[in-house]
């Protein structure tokens, strides 16, 4: 019995971490994408702007060349980031994963704790029972 509920503490305990570090890295997983976001939108506004810009200038082709030059490192860092995040959120999937196969193996511990040993496990150096089919050998 005290066995049982120290694992359900243990569980708990457990959980009650995994929970803490899920709700962080939900919130840098949305922080991060939102900037991923927010870069690649900038980075639209930017090659607008210029090619308004541009149209005033001599060198229109090289100066809309600058625009999207800037906008491809603005969706680099954006790609990054959702690197990153997805990075994040796999980890932390694995993360609950072990954690949930960690309590189901000992739940199946204590379980098998509290149930009687088999025949092989009772004495595992044992020569086997015959089987029910075979009689034994009578004298002739």
């Amino acid at each position: 019995m005290s066995r049982s509920l120290a694992f359900i503490g243990l569980f708990i305990l457990g959980l009650s971490a995994v929970a803490a570090t899920v709700a962080t890295t939900d919130d840098e997983v949305k922080r991060m994408r939102e900037e991923a976001r927010q870069l690649r939108r900038e980075a639209d506004e930017i090659v607008d702007r210029a090619r308004i810009e541009c149209q005033k200038r001599f060198l229109v082709n090289a100066c809309i060349d600058e625009a999207h030059e800037k906008r491809l490192e603005m969706l680099q860092k954006a790609r990054q980031l959702e690197i990153q995040a997805r990075q994040i959120e796999i980890e932390r999937k694995k993360a609950e994963k072990e954690a949930r196969e960690r309590a189901r193996a000992e739940k199946q511990g204590t379980a098998e704790g509290t149930q009687p040993a088999t025949e092989k496990e009772a004495a595992p150096n044992a020569p086997p029972a015959p089987a029910a089919s075979e009689a034994p050998a009578s004298a002739p």
